[in-house]
C-alpha cells in the first residue's frame, strides 16, 4: 500500500538551526554599535526623534514548507505527509503580518509589542497514488480537498539595555499563541481533521539603528527551545528590515522574514494538548509594510 510520506527533519538538523540562530544573535549587537561609532562624528548635530507608538500592517510573499505527523488523542490519526507534495498545497503564497509597538518608562527603555501573522491554505488534488490517512484509504483518482491554517498571536516585552540617540539594543520575553488546523476530505468518505493551540514562551533580542533620522535598520530574533518528558519544541523567528519615514506620521519598510517551527508531542506526554504527533512548518519571504507612528 502506497503512502505519500516524507521524513521529518532529524534532531541534528534542529540543533544546527538553533546554533545558527544563536550565532546571528550575538553578531547583531557588535555590528550595530560599530556602525554607530563609525558615523557618530558626522551625525552628532542631527536630531533623532523617538517614537511613542507605532503600528504597521503588510505582508510578504513567502516560500513555505510543511510536514506533519498527526495522532490525535481524540481520533487517533496516523498521517505522515509533506503537505505541498502530497496534497498539492501551494509552496508560495501571500502572508499577512501586522504589529503594534508602545514605548514607555524612563527614557522609553521599555517596549510592549503585539503582533499577528497568519496564512490560510486550501488545495484540491486528484491523487496519483493511493493514500492512507488513519482508517481512511483514498484510492488513485480520488479528488481530495485539503486545508492547513496557521496563525500566530504574540505579545512581547522588550527592555533596552543599551540606548543612545541612534542605537537601541533590547532583550525580550514574550508568548506566542499558535492555533493550527489541518483537515482533508473527499466525496463519500469521512473528513479527517486535527487542530490544536500551541502556547510557546519565547526569548529574543532586537536592535534599532538609525542610519539617518528618517532611515532605520531594524533586526529581531525570537527563539524557543524546550525538551522535557516526551515534548520537544523549537521555534526561531528572524526579521531584518529597513524602514523609511519620509513623512511626519507615516512611513514604510521592507526586509526579510524567516520562521521555523517544530513541535513534537509523544503519546504519553504530560503536556495538556489535544494532540499527539509532530508539526514542522517553515517559511522565508520578502516583507513589505506601511507604518503609522507618533
Amino acid at each position: 500500500m502506497k503512502n505519500n510520506s516524507t521524513t521529518l527533519p532529524s534532531n541534528r538538523y534542529l540543533n544546527i538551526l538553533f546554533l545558527f540562530t544563536l550565532l546571528i544573535l550575538f553578531t547583531l549587537i557588535p555590528l550595530n554599535i560599530t556602525l554607530a561609532n563609525i558615523t557618530q562624528i558626522e551625525s552628532d548635530s542631527l536630531e533623532y526623534p523617538k517614537e511613542r507608538f507605532s503600528v504597521n500592517l503588510g505582508g510578504f510573499v513567502a516560500g513555505l514548507k510543511s510536514d506533519i505527523i498527526i495522532g490525535s488523542k481524540q481520533i487517533g490519526l496516523g498521517l505522515a505527509l509533506n503537505l505541498e507534495e502530497a496534497l498539492g498545497l501551494e509552496s508560495s503564497i501571500w502572508v499577512l503580518r501586522g504589529e503594534a509597538e508602545y514605548n514607555f518608562g524612563k527614557r522609553r527603555r521599555s517596549l510592549a509589542r503585539f503582533g499577528y501573522f497568519g496564512y490560510f491554505r486550501v488545495a484540491r488534488k486528484v491523487l496519483e497514488s493511493e493514500l492512507e490517512i488513519g482508517d481512511e484509504i483514498y484510492p488513485i483518482g480520488t479528488e481530495l480537498n485539503s486545508q492547513f491554517n496557521f496563525q500566530i498571536f504574540k505579545g512581547t516585552y522588550d527592555y533596552a539595555f543599551y540606548l543612545d540617540k541612534r542605537v537601541r539594543l533590547c532583550v525580550s520575553l514574550g508568548l506566542f499563541i499558535m492555533p493550527i488546523n489541518f483537515s482533508t476530505s473527499a466525496m463519500d468518505q469521512a473528513e479527517v481533521n486535527a487542530d490544536f493551540i500551541a502556547p510557546l514562551p519565547v526569548l529574543g533580542i532586537s536592535t534599532d539603528f538609525a542610519i539617518t533620522p528618517k532611515i532605520h535598520l531594524k533586526q529581531s530574533i525570537e527563539f524557543f527551545y524546550l525538551e522535557f518528558s516526551n515534548f520537544k519544541g523549537v521555534l526561531t523567528d528572524l526579521n531584518v528590515r529597513v524602514e523609511y519615514n519620509p513623512w511626519r506620521h507615516f512611513g514604510f519598510g521592507f526586509g526579510l522574514d524567516t520562521y521555523d517551527l517544530n513541535i513534537t508531542v509523544a503519546k504519553d506526554s504530560n503536556i495538556d494538548l489535544d494532540f499527539v504527533g509532530s508539526v514542522e512548518t517553515s517559511f522565508t519571504g520578502l516583507l513589505f509594510y506601511g507604518k503609522y507612528y507618533f
